[in-house]
């Protein structure tokens, strides 16, 4: 989500060739480096991962979207230290939120990957918690507002197509289409057309992944479709021709909205599009020579000549895998 200069370094970084090895390969090799990443880092919970890598800090707020990546790996891979790793990551946010992180708004990530990693009754059980405190339109409000504080409003499509997500993964199909409800009726507060984060085309990948997955247990209405032609016309116009998706400004490849778009497109019936994204990814891959040696990675950001810029994410490697597996 975040772009900076381009980094000087060659030496240390390897691009990959265009992968003669199966998709799988490249899937579990990328597994592997986040395995190898996996520790207990300042500001962060055990069993979990540096946010930036190289800085010895995590946060809180990322244990669950970057198990999520291994979770996907699994399902490709069948290697079970790809899951015993998920799994460990997940018991830590079980104990985490049982000593009282329920006292403070889940983190609708958080409830996606538990119900995935098959805590369901735990996933649950937390999304009571912001159910109990928000109606959806409340929430959709709430979120926007945060958003817009931190000067991010066009991120705020994001986190909710994340809550949309976690509500449908606990069962909560009223509460999922309330959030959409609202979503498309604030749309001027948060679909903005230029803000710190240029976000615009991420949230609109993850709001179609998000309506892929409600879809098939509500009809949407016509203002509903009318929005969802809307984004979906938005990320398909930010393919670049390298075949990775573009930011809002055009001036870089943005790997997380690429993740994101192929998450969406496949569910959308736009296989071609979601192809050439993958094949972007495959090639962008670097080889780890600084952090954890070996492994394939994936800088947030590529310029337009395709080198590496900012910095090295752990919740983009994970939205990597989880587009790479997808299936």
């Amino acid at each position: 989500m975040f772009r900076g200069t381009l980094l000087g370094v060659a030496s240390l970084f390897i691009f990959s060739t265009v992968d003669a090895a199966p998709l799988k390969v490249d899937v579990e090799d990328a597994a592997d480096h986040q395995v190898a990443a996996q520790g207990h880092y300042s500001g962060g919970l055990s069993h979990s991962w540096e946010w930036r890598f190289g800085s010895k800090r995590s946060a809180k707020n990322i244990t669950g979207i970057v198990a999520s990546g291994l979770l996907a790996a699994h399902r490709l891979s069948g290697l079970t230290e790809h899951q015993a790793s998920a799994l460990e990551a997940a018991k830590s946010l079980i104990v985490a939120y049982d000593r009282g992180w329920k006292a403070r708004r889940p983190h609708t990530q958080d409830i996606e990957f538990l119900a995935a990693a098959g805590y369901v009754v735990d996933a649950g059980r937390w999304f009571g918690v912001l159910r109990r405190r928000w109606r959806p339109a409340a929430y959709v409000d709430h979120v926007i507002a945060a958003r817009k504080r931190a000067r991010a409003g066009s991120l705020a499509g994001w986190d909710i197509a994340s809550a949309m997500r976690a509500a449908l993964a606990v069962g909560q199909v009223p509460y999922a289409q309330g959030l959409l409800s609202r979503l498309v009726a604030m749309r001027e507060a948060w679909d903005v057309p230029k803000d710190a984060m240029q976000a615009q085309v991420l949230s609109a990948a993850s709001i179609l992944w998000a309506l892929g997955d409600l879809r098939p247990w509500c009809r949407l209405n016509p203002k509903e479709h009318r929005f969802a032609d809307a984004m979906l016309r938005r990320v398909l116009a930010a393919q670049g021709p390298q075949g990775g998706f573009l930011t809002r400004d055009g001036d870089a490849y943005s790997t997380q909205t690429s993740a994101y778009a192929i998450l969406a497109l496949r569910r959308w019936g736009h296989k071609r599009e979601a192809l050439r994204a993958r094949h972007w990814l495959r090639r962008t891959a670097v080889s780890d020579k600084l952090f954890f040696v070996g492994g394939r990675m994936w800088a947030s950001h590529y310029s337009l000549a395709g080198r590496p810029s900012q910095d090295f994410l752990s919740e983009v490697q994970s939205e990597v895998l989880m587009a790479l597996a997808s299936r």
